[in-house]
């Protein structure tokens, strides 16, 4: 009889402990707000449009930008975020520098700030335009699990390639018309 009853807590503990670890190890829910702030441009402006909220930056040749919003961990874990995933393609007027490392309890929100580099006007024409709105993390859950997560910034980074004038390493053909 004691036998029984000592396989069966243990059966029992043993689906707890797997029901847990599959628990565990789902994806970190991560979600990212305001306040937000910028520095290492010259102006800098947020508007909306419908349901988007865009922040425009000027664009300064390698001038480093500095993204700093607000993200909050939804899970019941602690996560770590230990920074850029290495695999995310840099959008076209921005070059991804790093994230600052943080831990964030269940239910705590913490500040990061991305920090990216404004390069490659040269390579196109005059105003056009680039976005940074999400970025791959990242991160170790219950100090376990490591993932990459997709944030989604709570808003569009948006920079524009200046004119001829201010695109220091531009030249008669380097820049597509237009």
């Amino acid at each position: 009889m004691l036998r029984r009853l000592l396989l069966l807590v243990g059966l029992l503990l043993l689906v707890f402990a797997a029901g847990g670890v599959v628990v565990a190890r789902g994806e970190p829910s991560l979600s990212t707000d305001g306040p937000t702030s910028v520095t290492g441009t010259d102006a800098s402006a947020t508007f909306q449009i419908a349901e988007r909220t865009i922040r425009q930056v000027r664009y300064a040749e390698a001038g480093t930008l500095r993204y700093t919003f607000r993200v909050t961990n939804d899970g019941r874990l602690p996560v770590s975020v230990l920074g850029l995933d290495d695999d995310q393609a840099d959008p076209r007027l921005f070059t991804l520098l790093d994230l600052t490392p943080r831990d964030i309890g269940p239910g705590e929100s913490a500040d990061l700030t991305l920090a990216m580099t404004m390069t490659g006007c040269e390579s196109l024409s005059s105003r056009a335009g680039s976005f940074v709105t999400a970025i791959e993390v990242r991160t170790l859950r219950a100090g376990l699990f490591e993932d990459v997560v997709r944030l989604t910034l709570p808003e569009e980074v948006h920079t524009g390639s200046p004119r001829e004038a201010f695109c220091p390493n531009s030249t008669a053909t380097s820049r597509p018309p237009g």
